[in-house]
């Protein structure tokens, strides 16, 4: 009980610092769709696609790519690493002026456990970003100007647990999220707060491999020295899973 009570001040916290920003008025969404696919019983392969809309969905500000690869350590840790191309589109408010590209290679550790029905799990990503560089010359008119190299880590804790069970024997799935990300401006030196994502969602089980998730998400970010943004977003996660470990008649 002392963990669940920890757990709970801990969201509460990290979902309130925010009440002194701005908030934005977006309306965005991010549509993601997981694919993980299990080689062995130590070796898997993932993905994750993601789309950020703003107003109701007609228009796109970002879509991203992530696929990797990990090992299981043993049956609660797993170590993993992979690429991410991101896209950035001109639209939305505090977003980049012209559609602009970013690369990251990344490096995770992922720690499960559980409490009764309660499961936790602790992920610590390093991000090696490659950013282009947005320019205006004297014309106001803007362009891609080279890149720029930085570095950030990020800590997600995530807790899912099981709230209903329906007639059909299907669980309805509760899920709370929070991830801090802190960036560095020379190597690993000037770490600064760089964004806090906050998230609650409903969880259903689709297939025995395939799960739908909705709900409200919190993005929280330090747009520059001194100005903090906050976004409402509305989350819907689908995720299809391939366990190759399987016999499949």
């Amino acid at each position: 009980m002392k963990n669940i009570r920890f757990i709970i001040v801990f969201f509460l916290i990290v979902s309130s610092v925010n009440a002194q920003t701005t908030v934005l008025k977006d309306k965005g969404s991010w549509l993601t769709f997981t694919n993980n696919f299990k080689l062995s019983n130590k070796f898997s392969i993932s993905n994750v696609t993601q789309l950020r809309t703003v107003d109701f969905i007609q228009n796109n500000q970002a879509f991203l790519i992530q696929p990797g690869v990990s090992y299981k350590l043993n049956k609660n840790v797993s170590i993993g690493a992979g690429y991410l191309s991101y896209t950035y589109y001109p639209k939305g408010a505090a977003h980049a002026p012209i559609k602009k590209y970013e690369n990251r290679i990344w490096e995770n550790l992922i720690v499960n456990s559980a409490i009764g029905n309660t499961k936790l799990s602790q992920r610590f990503v390093f991000e090696q970003r490659f950013k282009d560089v947005v320019v205006q010359n004297s014309n106001n008119e803007y362009s891609i100007d080279g890149n720029s190299y930085s570095q950030r880590f990020r800590y997600r804790l995530e807790v899912t647990t099981n709230l209903v069970k329906l007639k059909n024997n299907n669980i309805i799935y509760g899920k709370l999220s929070n991830e801090i990300r802190v960036r560095f401006q020379t190597g690993l030196t000037e770490p600064d707060f760089d964004q806090n994502n906050f998230a609650a969602l409903i969880g259903y089980q689709l297939l025995d491999n395939s799960k739908i998730w909705v709900g409200y998400g919190r993005y929280y970010y330090k747009s520059n020295a001194t100005k903090f943004i906050s976004n409402d977003i509305l989350h819907v996660t689908l995720s299809y899973d391939v366990d190759f470990t399987k016999k499949h008649s």
